[in-house]
């Protein structure tokens, strides 16, 4: 009795742990409803979509009913060829300057000191790579490199889109709390849906009294997918309250036959908009088409062709390999000098005078059949008050994009694949992207400077009619502006920012009006610098970028140097150098990199030629200090530790190739 009894309870215990797990799912899922477009089967591939969107979308508030909107799922399966190198002893390929080489022969060597030359040697770090034709010397052809091996095959893969509008609506009050649009994809459908719930809750643009209501009104006709972007970008905005007219109708029609309120009566709410926008007139168009394009792969050890520009167009040219020549002066010929010459032979056509040209880089190339999709949009949208009837602002809004959906990425045929749905959709963003830029200058955000301490400024508004971190205002005192600051903390009704510019002359007081802003003093200013190091005394003159606040991120800088000492009287030399640096924690420290070659004339014969390319890296040390937080520039003095590689061997370390740098650096 006692065994039965314990049996009883415990299967009693059961079925109401599983009635409360029913209920309890239902009670979790009874305010959310799957609504699929015409074309879309709740099934899809054995995946119950109705289920999985009611799932990742189930954490909605008491008292609000969702509605999950699937406009549009597809997948799409792309194809394209991948080679793999894999580190083989016995493989037959090495890796030399970013780049694998087939190699024939397949021994090790080491380097004898005493002899003064590479011997062969079975556990040697070096291999003979005797491809490199447009080595200088012979001892360049010794590398330190593994063996690989190459590895072909087909990757094939699929993508699927998901398009959707999740609305959530106030069942006490009927009144639409939002109407969030999500474009979500990933490897599985599975993949996808949860993809779109994590979008789903980045895009959070709650309702505020104090946002500006705005009514958007598609023509029927207008692209569904085009229509979910723009709307998107709208609600990642957060300054507007957003009604879709057309869409709201639709959703009546659906929950009119479904029980989502109880068979209650339904009449939606929203306010009165103040603003109604409209988009029409929309054409889109779209065509694939094939031709055959040149795409080149450096190769610096036996690539057999340069590039030569016929029409705007690149083709190649087929030079004599290996082969340098210089311009011999005194017989007014080019001669054969594999060490110092700076000039290559190319298959000229008869119509050319001579067959020679300064080069220095070489390629391999394919012939390869892309296919390129081509696609074009318009639409015409017009913005009105609904309380006056006037068109407040119009634009027409066009938009072309030519994509290839496949193409070959390296020498061995490697290709990269654009899927159809993701060139459609990327376009879409682009298009909504500019209807969100459009809309932000016609409704700028607006507030008042409730305390100013320094620097620091305190707005009276926040969240609350959208503000975000990054965004720039401009301070409006009797209809002049006096300066501008930017956000870096936002509250629900506060936020703050720090000005970064103030006109000459005048003040940021409590009290006075701020307007958001596009357009704002940015310091984009220029750099000089005059140097000495071990090839000379130069100078050096660019430009130099910082962001809002004036620090510097980075600088592009041209040179020209006059050298100490020349070889030939008879020679001018002038080395140039190009430069690149960014700035490291701060404006004092910079990581450097740049290239330099040496321009030669002959004064004799008026042959041109390059000599001693190198590229150099390292780091500079200023003492520069700014004026004051609001001013920038000043002059200061540098020193840079710089290490140079030879074009021609950039595999010769030495403690030669340091470079010191010292010199005087004005920015302005």
């Amino acid at each position: 009795m006692v065994s039965r009894a314990i049996t009883f309870k415990f299967f009693l215990s059961c079925v109401v742990l599983v009635v409360f797990i029913g209920i309890s799912t239902f009670a979790v899922n009874v305010n959310v409803r799957v609504l699929f477009d015409r074309q879309i089967k709740p099934v899809y591939e054995n995946v119950d979509l109705n289920l999985s969107l009611i799932n990742v979308f189930s954490n909605v508030e008491p008292q609000v009913a969702r509605i999950v909107h699937l406009i549009s799922i597809s997948k799409e399966t792309t194809t394209r060829k991948v080679n793999e190198f894999t580190r083989d002893k016995n493989g037959s390929y090495v890796y030399f300057q970013g780049d694998y080489y087939q190699i024939s022969d397949r021994r090790r060597y080491s380097y004898d000191s005493k002899q003064k030359k590479y011997v062969v040697d079975k556990d040697g770090l070096y291999v003979y790579l005797q491809e490199y034709a447009w080595a200088r010397k012979q001892e360049d052809k010794y590398i330190m490199s593994d063996f690989y091996s190459l590895k072909s095959y087909t990757v094939t893969e699929t993508d699927y889109y998901l398009v959707m509008v999740v609305t959530d609506i106030d069942m006490s009050t009927f009144f639409i709390k939002s109407i969030t649009p999500v474009v979500s994809y990933g490897s599985t459908i599975d993949g996808a849906i949860r993809n779109a719930a994590k979008r789903y809750s980045q895009i959070v643009n709650e309702f505020s009294p104090d946002k500006i209501d705005i009514a958007i009104l598609f023509e029927k006709g207008f692209n569904p997918i085009l229509r979910t972007f723009i709307l998107a970008k709208l609600q990642e905005d957060t300054r507007y309250n957003i009604y879709d007219r057309l869409y709201i109708d639709e959703l009546m029609d659906y929950m009119r036959n479904i029980d989502l309120f109880g068979g209650e009566s339904i009449a939606l709410k929203f306010r009165p908009p103040k603003y109604l926008i409209t988009f029409g007139n929309f054409v889109e168009k779209s065509e694939q088409t094939s031709t055959e394009e040149y795409y080149f792969f450096h190769n610096p050890i036996n690539g057999a062709y340069i590039k030569r520009f016929v029409n705007g167009l690149a083709v190649p040219v087929r030079v004599e390999v290996g082969s340098y020549y210089r311009y011999d002066s005194s017989s007014k010929k080019y001669v054969f000098d594999i060490e110092k010459g700076n000039y290559v032979k190319y298959y000229k056509g008869p119509w050319e005078k001579d067959g020679y040209v300064l080069e220095s880089w070489f390629y391999d190339y394919r012939l390869y059949n892309t296919t390129k999709v081509s696609s074009f949009y318009s639409f015409l949208a017009n913005v009105f008050n609904t309380e006056s009837g006037i068109l407040v602002s119009s634009k027409f809004f066009k938009d072309q994009f030519t994509v290839p959906l496949k193409y070959p990425i390296d020498r061995f045929g490697s290709e990269n694949t654009v899927s159809l749905t993701a060139v459609s959709l990327n376009g879409y963003n682009s298009i909504a992207e500019n209807v969100q830029e459009f809309l932000q200058s016609i409704f700028p955000l607006v507030s008042a400077i409730s305390d100013v301490e320094g620097l620091v400024v305190q707005l009276e508004s926040g969240k609350n009619i959208g503000i975000k971190p990054g965004y720039v205002f401009q301070n409006i005192s009797n209809g002049y502006t006096t300066g501008f600051l930017m956000i870096e903390k936002v509250l629900n009704s506060h936020s703050q920012g720090k000005i970064f510019y103030i006109v000459p002359g005048e003040t940021i007081a409590s009290n006075s009006l701020v307007i958001e802003t596009k357009n704002y003093p940015y310091n984009t200013g220029g750099r000089f610098s005059l140097f000495i190091d071990r090839y000379g005394i130069g100078l050096k003159v660019g430009y130099i970028e910082s962001n809002i606040s004036g620090y510097y991120n980075w600088s592009l800088m041209f040179g020209v140097q006059s050298p100490y000492n020349v070889e030939e009287y008879y020679v001018t030399t002038v080395p140039v150098l190009f430069e690149f640096s960014k700035f490291l924690f701060g404006d004092n420290i910079e990581l450097v990199l740049g290239s330099r070659v040496s321009i030669n004339s002959n004064d004799l014969s008026g042959e041109i030629y390059i000599s001693d390319q190198c590229v150099y890296f390292g780091t500079t040390l200023s003492s520069y200090v700014r004026n004051s937080v609001l001013s920038y520039g000043g002059t200061n003095f540098y020193a840079s530790i710089l290490y140079n590689l030879p074009f021609d061997n950039l595999t010769n370390l030495s403690i030669d190739n340091l470079n010191i740098v010292v010199g005087i650096d004005g920015r302005f």
